[in-house]
């Protein structure tokens, strides 16, 4: 398992076996899920998604990409997405972070951390995120991370959030 940040309280690693449980958990409950577009959050299909993504290498310019948010003693707290399109120097953040955990400041400390990274050792490429327009928590949250609006796009049902 490798560690790719670490911030005061939280680490941004590769997913690990150990994590299924948890990744089970909160991907099953209605409070993280209901903005969320997963297919099929069964056992099988996540233990799969562990073993597909475990590799991951954060900075890489893979196309999709999939990493644990955890407390700094490997306690799965969450998770982030990045899809790297290279062709049009854009690259698309998404983020989870455990109903046990929701609240706390957590999201905020990472995206900080992991948009800084980004904005370091890729600045040619845009950094935007999608977001339901319902979901006003994670709407507050890039605003705080400096974030604007773009535009809404209804064949996604998301307003598209650019990193300025």
């Amino acid at each position: 398992m490798t560690d790719f940040i670490k911030t005061k309280r939280l680490k941004l690693r590769q997913f690990q076996n150990q994590d299924l449980d948890l990744l089970f958990d909160y991907r099953n409950n209605l409070q993280c899920s209901q903005y969320q577009r997963w297919s099929d959050t069964s056992y099988e299909q996540l233990e799969h998604f562990i073993e597909k993504y475990q590799k991951d290498t954060f900075g890489s310019m893979t196309y999709e990409q999939h990493y644990a948010i955890s407390l700094l003693d490997n306690h799965l707290i969450g998770d982030l997405s990045v899809f790297v399109n290279s062709a049009q120097k854009c690259i698309t953040i998404g983020y989870t972070i455990s109903y046990q955990h929701m609240r706390q400041g957590y999201a905020f400390e990472m995206l900080t951390s992991v948009l800084c990274y980004l904005k370091v050792h890729y600045p040619q490429h845009e950094i935007v995120a999608l977001v339901e327009p319902e979901n006003y928590a994670s709407i507050h949250l890039l605003e705080k991370l400096k974030f604007k609006h773009d535009v809404y796009s209804p064949q996604i049902n998301s307003h598209v959030y650019v990193l300025k």
